[in-house]
């Protein structure tokens, strides 16, 4: 489901506008040589976390719905069970 970012895919230029202190912050902090390289690894980086939210979510919902059938499905052979056991 992780997509693959390859040094050959088509790059598109466009124009975004950052608080100043925010860009200050980032050519202070920076470990790439330009800029452009941080904030393409920025956004791999926090698209990814995003990526596996989605995917814990839907993880968490499949867990408590398997969670309450379960439970469902207890309650109705639990008394036939401990039929015996009494």
């Amino acid at each position: 489901m992780e997509p693959r970012y390859s040094t050959g895919s088509p790059k598109v230029k466009t124009t975004v506008l950052f608080e100043k202190r925010l860009l200050e912050e980032i050519d202070e902090f920076n470990p790439f040589k330009t800029r452009k390289d941080f904030l393409d690894q920025a956004c791999k980086i926090y698209l990814k976390e995003l990526r596996r939210s989605v995917i814990d979510e839907k993880l968490a919902k499949a867990c408590s719905e398997s969670e309450a059938e379960d439970r469902s499905v207890n309650e109705e052979w639990e008394p036939i069970a401990l039929e015996g056991w009494k």
